[in-house]
């Protein structure tokens, strides 16, 4: 099933059926992958201890996000907690909601425990979400577990100045800031001290993040990489697998075809990190700064689909020397050197 999802990107079930071998018919072999899906119990700790393990390090940025669409009527809405390298996201849990809107945070802290319980709190080095992350209850939860955040304030959220007796929105306490300033100060969120970093745009636009009053690397710089998660959706969806186009509406089965799509994105990224340390990425310059010609996840499956071109024996070849790499050390050095110079 991996090998015809990166084959043909698709995670249409008579796509993936063409990767069984076997003389059964094509037909045959859609069923024996619809019984799969229906009857295979998934262990989802052990699938995330495989995704974790392909990918050995001390520690790891992880975010937080959710992403949702609609398959006729009904909402398709996914909590993802994904580990961040460098400008690329991987899967490592996910949650189906039986609802179109944002997650509780009892969910959002269920999900986090399930990571600090499977691979300890010192594996989580920080932690990234959106604003609708942002409430009370899960600010309490962070503080509480001590866990290194940097996560946006809704506009209407009250805030404190530190030093200063008066609360006020978000919005109003930088209302003086000019196009492209940018502050730093302290405040006191739902009775917590924190770090807040303001800065409004070139179109006035007011961007605030909050983090830990501790925290050791520029704010801004470290929120950047949460748009890692966006691109894993991108390769999930339209510029990947797929996954939009699949007409499985049943959560438990979801959840074990998204866990198919998490391994194999794993893989992926991994090989693509692999061809960057033997063949690195042209860099082209666009306006003032420099870029990639394309992603990491990009380059990994290009690279896997030639193998799968000239031979399946290749590509299982590949897949195990992927596993068996253990030569990421330089990659993580850097990417991690990064986030301190931050």
């Amino acid at each position: 099933m991996i090998i015809s999802l990166i084959e043909y990107c698709s995670v249409s079930t008579k796509n993936m059926a063409l990767g069984i071998d076997g003389k059964a018919k094509h037909t045959s072999k859609t069923q024996r992958i619809y019984r799969f899906l229906k009857d295979q119990i998934f262990n989802y700790d052990q699938v995330a201890k495989f995704i974790l393990g392909i990918f050995s390090c001390d520690h790891y940025t992880i975010a937080l996000d959710r992403t949702c669409w609609k398959f006729g009527k009904k909402d398709i809405n996914i909590l993802f907690l994904a580990i961040v390298f460098n400008k690329i996201s991987v899967p490592l849990y996910w949650c189906i909601l039986d609802h179109g809107g944002a997650c509780s945070s009892k969910l959002m802290k269920e999900i986090i425990e399930r990571f600090i319980t499977n691979f300890g709190l010192s594996k989580l080095k920080y932690l990234l979400a959106d604003r609708e992350f942002m409430s009370k209850e899960w600010l309490d939860f962070l503080i509480e577990k001590q866990i290194k955040f940097a996560i946006p304030l809704r506009k209407d959220m009250l805030i404190g100045i530190n030093g200063t007796l008066q609360t006020k929105p978000v919005w109003r306490t930088f209302n003086s800031l000019k196009a492209l300033e940018y502050i730093e100060v302290e405040a006191l969120l739902w009775g917590h001290l924190v770090k807040l970093s303001a800065y409004k745009n070139h179109k006035s636009e007011l961007m605030v993040v909050a983090a830990n009053i501790n925290m050791e690397v520029s704010i801004f710089d470290l929120y950047k990489f949460r748009w890692s998660i966006e691109r894993l959706f991108k390769h999930l969806k339209s510029s990947g697998f797929d996954i939009e186009k699949s007409h499985i509406t049943k959560a438990d089965r979801f959840m074990k075809l998204v866990a198919v799509c998490a391994i194999a994105s794993a893989l992926i990224v991994k090989n693509g990190i692999i061809q960057n340390i033997l063949n690195p990425i042209k860099i082209k310059k666009k306006q003032t700064y420099p870029k990639q010609l394309f992603s990491l996840f990009t380059f990994g499956l290009d690279n896997f689909r030639y193998c799968l071109k000239r031979s399946k024996n290749k590509a299982l070849a590949l897949m195990k020397k992927i596993l068996n790499y253990q030569h990421l050390t330089d990659f993580y050095i850097d990417f991690f050197a990064l986030l301190n110079k931050l």
